[in-house]
Parts: C-alpha cells; structure tokens; sequence
C-alpha cells in the first residue's frame, strides 16, 4: 500500500472513530507534509524510523515546537493504525517522542467582554438573533466545543434534570449540567423554534441543520457588533467558561469534569491563567 492510499484509509478510520474535522484536517496536513518531503508516492513498508527521523530534523527551526508535537502525534496515530490493520508489520513511529514545551495561556472573553457580546445580540430583532443568543449563552455557560454544539438536537435538552447530553470527542455521549438561566432560554427556544426531538436545536435560514462554519461566522458578525476588537473564535468561549470556573473555584478537577478533559495535565492550562494575572499585579507594585 502506498502513502496516498494509506492516508485515505487513515482518514475514513478517523471518520469512523468520531474524531472531529479539526483533528482530521490538522493529521492531514502533516502526513500530506511527509509525502511532500518524500517527494514520491512511497509504499508505507518503505517509511523506516530513521526516514521519520530526518523527516521530523529537517523541520526544527521552521516550525514551534507545540506544531513539532502535533505533527509527532499525527505520525504516532498514523502508523499505530497502518500497524494495528496489518498494513505493516513494523511501526516506524515507535521511538518518537514529544518535545516538553511551555503550552500558552489559553485566549478567552473577559466577564465584561462576554457580557458585551450577549448584550449586543438582543437589540437586533428576529428569530436568528435569538437563536444567536441562545446559541453564544450555552456556548459560554457550558464550554461545549463547536461540534457538540452543532450536533445538538432537541431530544438531548433534559430540561426536568438541567442537562443536555453531548456527543464529545470520539463519539462518546456526555451530560453537562445546565444553569437555571441557560435552562430558560433553551426552554423559549425549543418552543419558539419549534425543535421537536429529532430535529436539529440550531437550523439555519432554510431549516437545516447550522453548520460550524455559519457558528463562525455570526460569532464574527456579533463580535463586530460588540465592539471588540479582538479576532475571537469559538473555541475562545470553551476557554473563557473554563478560566471563569476556575478562578471562580481553584478547583481544577471541576475544571476538568466541566470540560470533558481525560487527563488533568490538559486542563492545566487554565491554571497558568493565575500566573499571568500575577505577572501584571506584580508590574504594578510600587516600593
């Protein structure tokens, strides 16, 4: 089997796994980098641990490091299911390994930013502003990611238990507990949407169900809107629900329970939020 076939086989496999469009878009890119710095369509029997080795050399200096890893991962999940289908009969990635890195302070909404945004949605009129705002209030009142959110239909809102239930990262089914006020506002919706249960909880103009890229795009649209000028995405309301929660309760495993997170190391980052917060007070003291 060449690299070609074998990408695309990798990347009906992710599809199958439930790995987000992300996931798969970024895997992509590195493996389709590898066949690039080949520079021919090699058979996978022929990628040895020494050409991974060069491969991974010659991009030092070229890329940051938390790139470095991502591409190391990719590589890692790439030849473990050539490895594991019986593709090959020796995995080529097994001696790499990721480099330690200082992963940055996550971008998010200030409460006053956020407030902002919820603000500006309702002075427009109109079914779409509405669902907007629904729409933005339980992506910062939860921390969902953009996939769950779109996957939502309206059997999964439990509004008797203040839960909805989420399909997360590799298809696995979530609850995540509600707010009383995010209770009410889905409760208006589905009534005024008229989203029974099998039926999409965010539909665009024409009734379908809202895609990612339309979630992008009204959040730009209400960030203009709101006058903040700062290129905010919708992963930046995952991290702005988490940052809030955890200096609202030091408790990281909360944090962690909130968000998903299988391990703690990943929901570490909100806590180097404290550390920033501390640089700038301490800028400010004055002896």
């Amino acid at each position: 089997m060449r690299l070609s076939l074998a990408t695309k086989c990798f990347d009906t496999q992710l599809s199958a796994d439930g790995k987000s469009e992300r996931t798969q878009q970024a895997y992509l890119r590195d493996l389709h980098r590898l066949r690039g710095w080949l520079g021919k369509d090699v058979p996978v029997a022929a990628v040895t641990p020494d050409t991974l080795a060069r491969f991974l050399a010659d991009g030092n200096g070229t890329y940051s490091a938390l790139t470095v890893n991502r591409t190391k991962t990719a590589l890692r999940v790439f030849f473990r299911f050539l490895t594991d289908a019986g593709y090959v009969s020796d995995n080529p990635a097994r001696l790499i390994r990721s480099t330690p890195t200082d992963r940055r302070v996550p971008s998010y909404l200030s409460p006053g930013e956020a407030k902002r945004l919820l603000g500006a949605i309702p002075k427009a009129d109109g079914l779409i502003a509405e669902r907007d705002h629904v729409m933005f209030s339980l992506l910062l009142g939860t921390g969902i990611r953009l996939g769950s959110l779109v996957a939502l239909n309206g059997g999964d809102v439990r509004l008797a238990e203040r839960a909805i239930t989420i399909r997360a990262k590799g298809g696995r089914e979530e609850t995540v507990f509600l707010k009383s006020q995010l209770c009410r506002l889905l409760e208006r919706h589905i009534k005024t949407a008229d989203t029974t249960n099998g039926h999409a909880l965010f539909r665009s103009r024409n009734g379908g169900r809202l895609g990612p890229r339309q979630v992008q795009l009204r959040l730009k649209h209400w960030v203009k809107a709101a006058g903040i000028a700062k290129p905010v995405s919708v992963h930046w309301l995952r991290h702005s629900f988490a940052t809030r929660l955890y200096i609202k309760t030091g408790d990281l495993r909360l944090v962690q329970r909130a968000l998903g997170h299988r391990h703690i190391a990943t929901t570490e980052i909100y806590a180097r939020v404290e550390d920033k917060a501390l640089r700038k007070a301490l800028e400010k003291l004055s002896f």
